[in-house]
């Protein structure tokens, strides 16, 4: 009697445990062994830059769920490189349960940690950020213009005529005005459209109607929007060389 008595407290104890391991985080955690491996990568990505940056936040991305706890935690680091590279990283994975700490990131004191965080929101379905990405349109740097619009037409599925390596500056600011007259008209605040279209004395009527050049049907994100090879040129190709992208996505700044 003793012994089933001993036994039956033995289960209730590690039911117990097992209970509260669950319910204190809703994802999946990771063994012991595949813990340590997560946390050295996640404390190796200050001191990485372009491919073997890429390499260590693509590993952490196919890990899957398993990593959101950590990564989630890198949003909080006191590295800003560490910040943009989680929330990266969280955009690839697409878990939406991710969207509110993703949005308290949003009041990071860091330009490009917002801006990259604003990007994964939006690609996880949160159009509420698009106006950082729209305002990201008008960047000097065609890697953040690109990484911005690549963003927004993956979600919205519109382009409005815009290619981020537009010579021209006022056919790059209207196709920007109707991204902006867009967000106006979905979300009903028509001064984000004509505050831009005042300050440029731009004219409504060459950005209306609002019909893109290439009109894009609304699609699932392809898995992978790094594919293409590194070293591929502006010359040949219509987005800039992976190694580039990647420098805009995870950091949008010139720290890598």
């Amino acid at each position: 009697m003793r012994i089933a008595a001993f036994g039956a407290t033995l289960l209730l104890a590690f039911t117990a445990c097992s209970t509260t391991d669950s319910s204190a985080s809703p994802f999946q955690q990771p063994n012991s062994l595949m813990a340590g491996e997560i946390s050295r990568r996640m404390e190796e990505i200050p001191y990485q830059h372009r491919e073997e940056l890429l390499q260590n936040l693509m590993w952490l991305a196919q890990t899957g769920e398993q990593t959101i706890p950590s990564l989630l935690q890198g949003l909080k680091s006191e590295n800003p490189k560490v910040r943009s590279s989680s929330a990266w990283v969280l955009g690839r994975l697409r878990d939406h349960r991710t969207i509110p700490n993703l949005q308290a990131a949003m009041k990071d004191s860091d330009q490009s940690v917002r801006m990259e965080v604003a990007r994964t929101l939006v690609l996880l379905g949160d159009l509420a950020w698009s106006p950082n990405l729209i305002e990201g349109l008008d960047s000097d740097k065609k890697e953040v213009r690109y990484m911005c619009h690549e963003a927004l037409k993956s979600a919205t599925g519109h382009d409005f005529g815009y290619d981020h390596l537009n010579q021209n500056e006022n056919d790059l600011r209207v196709s920007v005005l109707r991204w902006r007259q867009w967000w106006s008209e979905y979300s009903g605040d028509t001064f984000f459209a004509q505050s831009y279209q005042q300050k440029y004395d731009l004219h409504a009527e060459v950005a209306a109607p609002m019909g893109e050049s290439k009109p894009m049907p609304v699609v699932a994100p392809t898995p992978n929007p790094l594919d293409m090879p590194a070293g591929s040129s502006d010359a040949s190709l219509p987005e800039a060389p992976a190694t580039d992208r990647v420098s805009a996505a995870l950091d949008l700044g010139d720290r890598l």
